[in-house]
């Protein structure tokens, strides 16, 4: 199935573009579909830490955040919209 992948700041140079269509076996899981995108060493860096998301990273399905859904064992459908974006502050 396809999901596709939206990027957000420097993810979108990371990324060589603002978006990307992820394919992933049916049942995948958010944690599939970025570690299929994370196919560089450098980019595992900037989302992973461990197993874990990078504490400064946002995730979202569909415009859910993915710690409000079953966080990176969140379950995606044909047509799912992941969107990946730095925790942006202002002040």
């Amino acid at each position: 199935m396809t999901v596709k992948a939206k990027f957000f700041a420097y993810f979108r140079d990371l990324f060589e573009g603002r978006e990307r269509d992820v394919v992933i076996a049916e049942g995948g899981t958010v944690r599939d579909a970025l570690s299929i995108l994370c196919d560089t060493p450098g980019r595992r860096l900037e989302i992973f830490e461990g197993d874990s998301l990078k504490p400064h990273l946002v995730v979202m399905v569909n415009g859910i955040h993915v710690g409000s859904l079953n966080g990176l064992d969140t379950p995606l459908a044909p047509g799912d919209t992941l969107a990946i974006f730095p925790m942006l502050g202002g002040g």
